[in-house]
C-alpha cells in the first residue's frame, strides 16, 4: 500500500509541477506543492521498500509516471503536430546571435564538456559509500543523463559565453576534488 500511495502522490506531484509551469499567478505555490508531494512520494515508497531500494524505485517511478502524464494527451487527440496548436499561440524561436565560432563553443560545452562533468558527478554518487553497491551504481547511472541534460540546457540558454565554458570545467574540478576528499 505504501508503494501504491507513493505512485499516486507522484502523479499529484507531476500535476502540480505542470500547473506551476502553465499558471503564472500561483506558480510558486504549485511549485512548492509539487516538490513537497515529490518528497512525500519518495518517503512513502521508501517506507514500503526500505530506504535504499525505495529511493531508487522512487526516482525510477517518477520518470514513468511523468512519461504517462505527458503522453496521455497524445492518445486522446486526433491532431498531432503543428496543427494541434492554434496559430496565435505558436511562438517562433529567435535566431541565435553571434558567430559560428560562438555556436561551436556552445555545442562543445553542451556536448563533451558537460558529458565529462556529468560522468564525474555520477562517479561520486556511484562509488562513495552512502548506500549498498547496487543502489549506488543504479542511482549514479540514472543521474548521468540528468546531469548531462541540465548542463546541455545551461550551455544553450545562458547568454554569457565565459560562464558556459568555465562552468563545466569548474564543476568537474569540484567533483574531482570531492572524489579525492570523500
Amino acid at each position: 500500500m505504501w508503494i501504491i500511495g507513493g505512485v499516486a502522490v507522484q502523479s499529484l506531484s507531476i500535476f502540480s509541477l505542470r500547473q506551476a509551469s502553465s499558471d503564472t499567478g500561483a506558480a510558486r505555490i504549485w511549485l512548492v506543492a509539487g516538490l513537497v508531494l515529490f518528497a512525500l512520494s519518495i518517503w512513502l515508497i521508501a517506507n514500503g521498500l526500505g530506504f535504499e531500494l525505495g529511493l531508487t524505485w522512487g526516482l525510477t517511478t517518477i520518470s514513468v509516471v511523468a512519461y504517462a502524464l505527458i503522453l496521455a494527451p497524445f492518445f486522446r487527440t486526433s491532431a498531432i503536430g503543428h496543427d494541434r496548436v492554434p496559430q496565435r499561440q505558436k511562438k517562433m524561436p529567435t535566431p541565435p546571435s553571434g558567430s559560428k565560432a560562438r555556436l561551436a563553443l556552445r555545442l562543445f560545452s553542451a556536448g563533451p564538456l558537460y558529458l565529462i562533468t556529468a560522468l564525474a558527478l555520477s562517479l561520486i554518487v556511484a562509488t562513495k559509500p552512502w548506500a549498498i553497491e547496487i543502489t549506488r551504481l543504479f542511482t549514479g547511472g540514472l543521474l548521468t543523463p540528468l546531469f548531462w541534460s541540465v548542463g546541455a540546457l545551461h550551455a544553450t540558454v545562458d547568454p554569457d559565453l565565459k560562464r558556459v565554458v568555465w562552468m563545466p570545467v569548474l564543476l568537474t574540478a569540484a567533483a574531482a576534488t570531492g572524489y579525492v576528499l570523500l
